[in-house]
């Protein structure tokens, strides 16, 4: 576990501030619309909020079951929130989000905080400014409690929610399983009350998955929707911004503040009256999510909707490694370049400086250096990085003028041909499990309840990335283990909104969602 810092300790809670907010038993699962009820009306400040968010994490991310989704704490939010509640009795709030606490994925820039992207030789690389979609939500008047651990570099490479810079993150419902990847701090604190709802970003999955494993909403939004500059990027033809939050009018609430000519705020459509296409494609890897999934059809029948099966192009079982991957390598290097061409002196100032502050960690580590300053660095240095992750850099790097072997035409080709489908059996939306089987066990642990009959569970969400399309996993269940499952719903360019109501009306009708049982 991460030392923290002198101002880190400053920002722990008052216990004052946390005994006045304790009879409110249900604080940490409220909506964030009843949130903003009580704080306009007096009965909550925003400054007992964040004090009992932050004695949580001390609680269970830091001790306890020692979660680890936290990296870093702000240093500022108990006076941001102090200087809120000021605001909000002499002028009312700005919007729904005026007060709430929120965590950030620690590839977004963030000031006052740095921008490691998980990684340890990034320790140093803070922004000179806020990432847009910070800002905004900042400027409705939510709190940056803090930085969310991530997979070192948002590429997970099979230790999902494992970084160089802050080790491991656990899953709240079961501790020997992953929190997926690569939003996974994000998703566990949302999912364990650290936070009302939290940013992350998605290449590949990476809202979506943990999302699915931490029964929680997530949303990938239309490719484009919501700007990517400030993110340390993966690969841009399929980064995107999006929301996790416990609830679907949470989602749409914080989307409403990223995108507010969209009209989150103010979704109408509903799910009754729909025609859905179920996809099976991606069954018959895990009986019990096939079950879930066969529940969650009757389900949407019950509440309305019609649905009728499709059958998707061979292609999609295996996207990532027909398209997908090629391109993300051969976009990674460059990318890369530009984003770090812009930190402070001190910091890697292109890939190959990276790669090289990298290995010179490593040689340190190996060697029992712990000199460097600062102890949070020192135990940084000893962590090794994801080494798959850190080849598939290299590889990147050294590769970076050969172009993919099937460029973004084709990756956006397959998704005209998902519009197709579903404007010829008039689907507005396709349907399926966000991730064929449940969470899987921690790349450092073995947990013989698992079980999984496909190499790659994680291959439908790679549709929606291929196509830039958005898709919303809500929870769907759970299984015997006590790990969630997630539905999906991938729509056509610019159906956010319908996505958003059918979600909405489906999380009514089943009422899935409930906390991790962390006392």
């Amino acid at each position: 576990m991460s030392d923290r810092s002198a101002d880190e300790r400053a920002a722990t809670a008052d216990p004052a501030a946390v005994s006045e907010m304790a009879p409110v038993s249900d604080v940490f699962e409220m909506p964030i619309a009843e949130l903003a009820r009580r704080m306009d009306a007096g009965t909550l400040t925003a400054e007992q909020l964040v004090a009992g968010h932050l004695a949580r994490i001390e609680a269970f991310d830091r001790a306890g079951p020692s979660i680890n989704a936290i990296s870093r704490l702000h240093p500022d939010a108990l006076r941001e929130a102090a200087r809120l509640d000021r605001e909000r009795q002499r002028h009312g709030a700005r919007s729904p989000l005026h007060g709430i606490p929120m965590v950030v994925k620690d590839n977004i820039d963030t000031t006052g905080l740095p921008t490691t992207a998980g990684c340890a030789a990034l320790h140093d690389a803070l922004p000179a400014s806020d990432a847009p979609v910070v800002a905004r939500l900042r400027a409705a008047g939510a709190i940056v409690l803090g930085k969310a651990n991530m997979s070192e570099l948002a590429a997970s490479n099979g230790r999902f929610g494992y970084s160089s810079a802050n080790g491991l993150t656990l899953n709240p419902y079961r501790l020997s399983r992953n929190a997926s990847g690569s939003s996974s701090g994000t998703g566990a604190a949302v999912a364990a009350g650290f936070a009302v709802f939290g940013l992350g970003t998605d290449s590949f999955g990476s809202v979506r998955g943990p999302a699915c494993v931490h029964a929680l909403v997530g949303v990938r939004p239309t490719h484009g929707l919501l700007e990517a500059a400030g993110v340390l990027p993966l690969a841009q033809s399929f980064d995107a911004v999006g929301p996790l939050a416990r609830s679907v009018d949470d989602a749409a609430l914080v989307l409403a503040a990223l995108v507010p000519q969209a009209g989150f705020d103010r979704t109408e459509e509903r799910l009754a009256g729909r025609r859905l296409g179920i996809v099976m494609d991606f069954n018959g890897a895990n009986d019990e999510i096939d079950a879930l999934f066969s529940q969650a059809c009757a389900d949407l029948v019950a509440a309305g909707a019609s649905i009728v099966p499709v059958a998707l192009p061979v292609e999609a079982r295996d996207l990532y490694a027909r398209v997908l991957g090629d391109i993300a390598r051969s976009e990674w290097a460059g990318q890369l370049d530009r984003y770090l061409a812009a930190l402070p002196s001190s910091c890697p100032r292109d890939t190959a400086a990276l790669l090289a502050r990298i290995d010179a960690l490593e040689g340190d580590a190996q060697g029992g250096d712990a000199s460097m300053a600062g102890a949070r660095i020192a135990d940084a240095s000893r962590r090794s990085p994801n080494p798959v992750t850190i080849a598939a850099l290299r590889h990147a790097l050294a590769t970076r003028n050969e172009p993919p072997r099937r460029g973004l035409s084709a990756a956006r080709a397959f998704g005209a041909g998902l519009a197709g489908l579903m404007q010829s059996s008039g689907c507005a939306a396709l349907v399926f499990p966000t991730l064929a089987c449940p969470a899987s066990p921690r790349f450092d642990r073995n947990d013989p309840t698992y079980r999984c009959r496909v190499s790659n569970p994680l291959a439908a969400m790679h549709m929606a990335s291929a196509a830039g399309f958005p898709e919303i996993s809500v929870p769907m269940g759970w299984t015997e283990a006590g790990v969630p499952a997630g539905l999906s719903l991938l729509g056509r360019a610019g159906d956010d909104r319908l996505l958003l109501g059918i979600a909405r009306d489906y999380e009514a009708a089943t009422r899935h969602r409930r906390p991790p049982g962390l006392g």
